[in-house]
């Protein structure tokens, strides 16, 4: 099957969106997709437990400068911008999944939304307390860009809602690693840099297992 290709390449996995039909007829290779990064999703948790509260970097990463958590006056609009769509990316992520547990029954589509919660939770926390170092207040709602997709989501049911709420995911990583880029090739933030870094690779981990579950054999 087509959607069997190992191919890693950031290109590719932006580039690949297919259509979401086919995933609910093929549970058991959706699962063995999500099977497949399990390793990835461990490491991650592990490192947001033995991190040290409010630093940004993971294990080979490069030391924050000390200096940028104590500058609160050199937070700029790019920093604030990338701190608030981060913060509005984990909320959707964590109630559109809340949202899948209550509603599916599909057990690849139940597994990835525990991952979602669970990743994106301890995102959250870590962004937070960054965020507290330089006096700048995270939104509390998801933002009126992603108020459509858990609006749908809360409508249907069923395999319609499995098919949505998966092409929400494809669509709402795409997003969120671009996001995450763009931040990583024009911020200066030393901590908000070292956040991108740790979190930009499972955003792409996210956005590859979404793209394997909708993608057509």
């Amino acid at each position: 099957m087509h959607m069997l290709n190992h191919t890693k390449g950031f290109k590719t996995i932006i580039g690949s969106f297919l259509g979401v039909a086919a995933f609910i007829s093929l549970p058991g290779l959706a699962q063995a997709n999500l099977n497949s990064v399990n390793n990835t999703s461990n490491q991650y948790i592990l490192a947001q437990n033995t991190s040290t509260p409010g630093s940004p970097t993971s294990p080979g990463t490069s030391t924050p400068n000390p200096s940028s958590t104590d500058s609160n006056t050199s937070v700029t609009t790019l920093d604030t911008d990338f701190m608030t769509k981060a913060a509005q990316s984990d909320l959707t992520e964590i109630q559109t999944s809340q949202l899948a547990l209550r509603k599916s029954r599909n057990k690849a589509v139940r597994s990835y939304a525990r991952q979602m919660i669970q990743h994106h939770t301890a995102s959250s926390k870590k962004l937070a307390a960054i965020a507290k170092a330089k006096n700048f207040t995270l939104p509390k709602d998801i933002g009126p860009d992603n108020k459509a997709l858990l609006t749908k989501l809360q409508s249907l049911s069923g395999n319609n809602f499995n098919q949505a709420y998966m092409q929400g995911q494809t669509l709402a990583h795409q997003k969120t690693l671009a996001e995450y880029q763009r931040y990583l090739q024009q911020g200066q933030d030393q901590d908000l840099i070292g956040f991108a870094n740790q979190i930009s690779p499972l955003v792409a981990q996210h956005l590859q297992m979404a793209q394997k579950m909708t993608a057509r054999p």
